[in-house]
């Protein structure tokens, strides 16, 4: 057998360190191109939620003018309604849904 000289032995930890970076930065390629590709589908999903959001708080104010409203669409309405304002829901919902409360009929 022959002898293992030093700078093999630092040739071969070189290698090593270049294989092992170039493993480390295509492992974080893939997860980044991963990322990108679900982000559309958690942006649809947070839009989708606010259209439900959105049409459900219509209902309720719908059935609060008429005074049609129970006790638990009520509750429901406000639970809604606290989630709608934490996204970011528009105005023309949170006006109305304030006037509907300052009324009594929500």
């Amino acid at each position: 057998m022959d002898n293992i000289t030093l700078g093999q032995i630092f040739d071969g930890i070189i290698r090593l360190s270049v294989v092992a970076g170039a493993v480390i930065a295509l492992y974080k390629l893939i997860l980044k191109g991963v990322g990108n590709l679900l982000m559309p589908i958690k942006v649809d999903l947070k839009d989708e939620k606010m259209s439900r959001l959105k049409s459900e708080l219509t209902t309720f104010m719908y059935l609060a003018e008429n005074g049609n409203l129970s006790t638990e669409q009520r509750i429901l309405a406000h639970e809604d309604y606290d989630e709608y304002i934490k996204n970011k829901g528009n105005s023309y919902i949170h006006d109305k849904f304030e006037s509907l409360v300052k009324e009594g009929k929500l």
